[in-house]
This record gives C-alpha cells, structure tokens and sequence, in this order.
C-alpha cells in the first residue's frame, strides 16, 4: 500500500475521525485497522492483511505516521472552513468599479 491509497481509505469517511493504529492476529494472518474511539464505541477500519509479522509491524509503523499525516490536514481544512467570513472579508475588502 502507498500513502495516497491509505489516504483514500481514511478519507473516504469524513465523519469518521481515525486517531489509532492497532493489528490483530487472525488465522490467516494480521489484520491492521484504522480506529476511531471518538463516539462511544470504537470503530474499526480494516486497511490491510498480511501473513508475515514483520511486515505487519513495519507496515503498522509506516500507518502510524501516515495517520498523522491525514490528521494534520484534515485539522488544516477545518480551520480553513471554519474561518469567520468577516475576517476573510477584512482581508480582502470587494472592490468597487469606479463611477464614471
């Protein structure tokens, strides 16, 4: 998996807020989920399997930071959204055709 394919999956549910990694073995191999413990109970969303623990591990290192990654810009484009037209009209007052 590569970051934009992670970032697709973690963005793909905007009301979900993903703040943890963790894997779980299984019979077939490790599962790796993406959480989100901001409601009342936790969600879980599978973003990858493998077989081999080291890979699991690395992987899950590498998801860790990704996470971050997304966190960091989803943060940025609330605030962005979030600003008070007020101010962004300060700072760009309209301009007016002048009266001939």
């Amino acid at each position: 998996m590569i970051l934009g394919e992670f970032m697709l999956k973690v963005n793909r549910w905007p009301q979900m807020h993903f703040t943890a990694i963790e894997s779980e073995q299984r019979d077939a191999g490790i599962e790796i989920y993406a959480i989100d413990c901001t409601n009342q109970t936790k969600s879980r969303l599978l973003i990858y399997c493998t077989p081999d623990a080291q890979h699991a591990a690395v992987m899950t290192t590498h998801f860790r930071t990704w996470l971050e990654k997304a966190n960091r810009g989803r943060t940025l484009r609330q605030e962005k959204a979030e600003a008070p037209a007020a101010v962004m009209a300060a700072q760009h007052p309209p301009q007016r055709a002048a009266a001939c």
